[in-house]
């Protein structure tokens, strides 16, 4: 049965407090975003059914996230004074080798990333081996299980696994303010909305977040990664000033017609009406512009960027990680190294395969080197 978004979302909270027992949703701000989200799904998504239980569930999920972390904040009261040093945040355009080398750099015993299951239920990282026996962790080993049941070509798109790290998304998307929302509709008020919002409480909660989760592990650096983060890097960088930007790039040309594939591969899920051609020029826009911002950002804060090519990590990737840690002054011993080396034996970038064509999505090589020349120039790809 069909139902409205905006005048679901004081049952969205009770959902929310039913499933975990929790009661503080901390800081009213996100109901902005929650809202104009609402309407937008309520206005221009065309979901199917199954859609609209999906999207509903998803927001019910953030909700959650947001009580999880509270809790967590009142039990460690203390923890709200602690710094986060130095992050490392990893950028770029997506399928252009972003989770590889964030989950590279994450394997260092001196670095700490972002787990799935942490992402979505934040909690102070308990053991390792504790893992298996803590509820969270089964129940976001269930909600992917189910997920690529729903989609199983998407799991050779992009791989997600509840003990792996994975995208920052998994918190911002708690304030209602990701790119993640448009990739699962049809919402062009909420990205209108996206480009112009104000990040700042966004980012204070994510702050909170990376200090519960990371509150056992205090002195180990954080690497971060997400392409969302390039809608608001200045807000980024109020929160974290001493933060260093890693940015991948690649060519827009070997990339467009690869992320396209991947989100209408999820968007299907829940509007499987969806026009690949309209989203091909969706995505070719919305890349664009946040590449663009992102320059404008890069001149404001010149000396917290490193620039790393694709190519470079196709073809080296080991050395690409040790440049970055020799860079970042993260200290690397000789095991450390062979356990990186050994790791990049089995997740060579090399061995995954995806299909897709900029025609698939009624595009042309003419459109995308036209949209995306500034940014080539600018990087001379």
């Amino acid at each position: 049965m069909s139902f409205s978004f905006c005048e679901s979302i004081e049952q969205m909270h009770e959902d929310a407090m039913a499933q975990t027992g929790f009661t503080d949703f901390g800081s009213s701000g996100y109901l902005d975003g929650l809202r104009v989200l609402s309407q937008a799904y309520d206005s221009t998504a065309t979901f199917s059914e199954m859609g609209r239980q999906i999207t509903y569930a998803m927001l019910v999920s953030c909700l959650k996230g947001r009580l999880y972390l509270k809790e967590g904040l009142v039990e460690l009261p203390q923890n709200s004074d602690d710094r986060i040093t130095k992050p490392i945040f990893i950028i770029g355009l997506p399928r252009s080798g972003t989770t590889f080398l964030h989950r590279l750099l994450s394997q260092h015993p001196k670095n700490q990333g972002l787990e799935y299951w942490l992402g979505t239920y934040p909690q102070p990282r308990p053991s390792r081996i504790d893992w298996e026996n803590k509820s969270e962790y089964l129940q976001a080993q269930k909600a992917l299980s189910e997920f690529h049941q729903l989609n199983p070509d998407i799991k050779m798109i992009h791989e997600m696994a509840a003990h792996k790290v994975d995208e920052c998304r998994l918190m911002l998307m708690q304030c209602f303010a990701n790119v993640t929302f448009q990739s699962n509709a049809t919402i062009p008020a909420y990205e209108d909305w996206l480009y112009t919002t104000d990040f700042t409480s966004v980012y204070d909660y994510y702050f909170s977040g990376l200090q519960l989760i990371g509150s056992k592990d205090p002195h180990k650096r954080w690497i971060l990664k997400d392409p969302s983060h390039m809608w608001s890097m200045d807000f980024l960088f109020e929160r974290f000033p001493d933060a260093t930007v890693v940015q991948i790039h690649r060519d827009p040309l070997e990339v467009i017609a690869s992320v396209c594939s991947l989100v209408i591969s999820a968007k299907r899920m829940s509007e499987p009406l969806a026009s690949p051609n309209e989203l091909g020029i969706q995505q070719l826009e919305q890349w664009a512009v946040v590449l663009e911002k992102t320059i404008v950002a890069r001149e404001k804060n010149s000396n917290a960027f490193i620039d790393v090519f694709f190519h470079e990590i196709v073809d080296n990737p080991h050395s690409v990680a040790m440049n970055l840690c020799a860079i970042l002054n993260i200290d690397t011993d000789k095991q450390t190294e062979e356990e990186m080396k050994n790791w990049i034996e089995i997740n060579s970038p090399k061995t995954f395969k995806h299909q897709y064509s900029l025609q698939e999505f009624g595009l042309s090589e003419l459109q995308v080197n036209g949209r995306f020349s500034d940014y080539k120039r600018y990087f001379s790809l």
